[in-house]
């Protein structure tokens, strides 16, 4: 084992850590030495042994000041990491001994909010019920501002924001593809084959044009040379459009998971259509250094929900 690697296994001390924060705060040796009741040379003794462990300074001076090196914004960045898991902790400890209060706000777009966001409230109320947890369905597009905002504690979507995705930490949770579906009625119901040019002329209930899901669907029916009629319903509503599909020869595109769930009530049926499988991948975006203390235990939440989808129960 190389010497640094022996100092971040054994030698590394919260003291050191805590010792690159303060100075970011307040910049100067002596004003450390305050903050922490300590004498300035035990403060400069303290950094010695950091630098001396990682062989090589963190400080530099220009002048009569003092300014981090690279290497040492380097572990002053994973340093405040470090406190800040520490604090999210120390929260989640209290928590969980006294009981946990606060809001979190949820965003999700239309195509994962029934879906996702009635197990999610159940597990809130079931591991947190002090917890107030608040919706809010739109497009991505609207959905991304108000994460960046901080109006939004996490936000539930099919495509990734533009622009902006490295400020948002984010992981996938489900492979839910949008797909074709039916009424039990409708002509093409019951079909083991289909193929684009079987929709062709028929009417559709669809997303808004500037929807992802509707720009999919746009594509795959032009490469096939399918235009869409005049006629077609535009709604954002998934339980009007399983409702309207389900009683009108219409078209319509739903959540995999939703169809499936109306399948065991004969209400929709899915068309086996190769290539209709659109946005498939429903990732969470969250700011990872969120000062919602809530966060922890939504993201916790969200994980047991995710699970559940995993193991189809």
């Amino acid at each position: 084992m190389d010497p640094v690697e022996r100092f971040f296994q054994s030698g590394l001390k919260l003291s050191h850590l805590r010792l690159l924060t303060l100075f970011d705060a307040v910049g100067q040796i002596r004003l450390v030495a305050e903050r922490l009741n300590l004498t300035q040379p035990a403060v400069s003794k303290q950094l010695a042994e950091l630098e001396a462990g990682i062989g090589a300074p963190v400080l530099k001076r220009v002048g009569n000041r003092l300014f981090f090196t690279p290497l040492g914004e380097a572990l002053l960045k994973r340093a405040r990491e470090v406190f800040h898991q520490i604090e999210q902790a120390r929260f989640e400890v209290d928590a969980l001994t006294s009981g946990i209060h606060g809001k979190v706000s949820v965003g999700a777009v239309a195509t994962v909010m029934p879906v996702f966001a009635p197990e999610l409230v159940v597990e809130f109320k079931k591991r947190a019920p002090h917890v107030s947890v608040s919706l809010h369905e739109a497009t991505s597009d609207r959905l991304f501002p108000m994460l960046s905002a901080g109006a939004l504690d996490f936000v539930l979507s099919r495509t990734a924001p533009i622009g902006t995705a490295e400020r948002f930490a984010s992981r996938t949770l489900l492979d839910d593809p949008i797909v074709v579906v039916c009424g039990r009625d409708h002509p093409l119901a019951g079909r083991r084959k289909l193929v684009p040019a079987d929709l062709a002329g028929l009417p559709w209930v669809l997303p808004p044009r500037e929807a992802p899901t509707f720009v999919a669907l746009s594509r795959w029916l032009e490469r096939a040379g399918i235009a869409l009629p005049d006629g077609c319903v535009q709604s954002i509503s998934l339980e009007a459009n399983a409702a309207m599909i389900a009683s009108y020869p219409f078209l319509g595109l739903m959540p995999l998971s939703a169809a499936r769930r109306a399948a065991p009530r004969a209400l929709l049926t899915v068309l086996p259509l190769r290539g209709a499988r659109f946005l498939s991948v429903v990732r969470l975006y969250y700011t990872a250094a969120s000062a919602n203390p809530v966060l922890p235990v939504a993201l916790r939440c969200v994980a047991a929900v995710e699970r559940k989808f995993i193991d189809g129960t």
